[in-house]
């Protein structure tokens, strides 16, 4: 059995969000989605200035940076909606719903990019849907 390259990596972004959600679910006791939202942001930007004093500088690219900061603030108003709904929602419903984002990068992918799609990730993406479906639905039926 060979082993990806990419899927150390991918389990550990996995572990490590899951993680995040949880401990963010704790700081929102505290904290505004706001603020929580500006902390974590002030730490993102001191790793990155460190990352880069390591790898020798920034590069530049017009296109490259136009992107980075459209991912950028892309990136804040996801984060921040999802603070938003696990302050007002339950940690298991709005990880898991949030968590299918992949469905959209991929289907951006097939649409934009012209990238195939196999039967079992068209089946994997019909499961995404049903399992977003599901909790909605279960959500709707439990008792207040």
């Amino acid at each position: 059995m060979v082993i990806e390259v990419w899927l150390l990596p991918s389990i550990i972004a996995l572990l490590v969000w899951g993680v995040t959600g949880f401990l963010s679910k704790i700081a929102l006791r505290g904290l505004h989605p706001l603020h929580l939202l500006v902390y974590g942001a002030l730490f993102f930007l001191l790793s990155a200035v460190a990352v880069q004093f390591f790898y020798g500088g920034l590069e530049f690219d017009t296109k490259g940076i136009v992107l980075a900061l459209c991912i950028g603030a892309a990136g804040s108003v996801g984060q921040l909606m999802f603070l938003v709904a696990l302050r007002d929602g339950p940690l298991t419903y709005v990880s898991m719903i949030s968590s299918l984002y992949p469905l959209i990068a991929t289907l951006l992918a097939f649409f934009v990019l012209a990238e195939p799609i196999s039967l079992r990730q068209a089946a994997g993406i019909a499961l995404g849907i049903a399992a977003i479906v599901l909790l909605v639905v279960a959500r709707d039926k439990q008792p207040a």
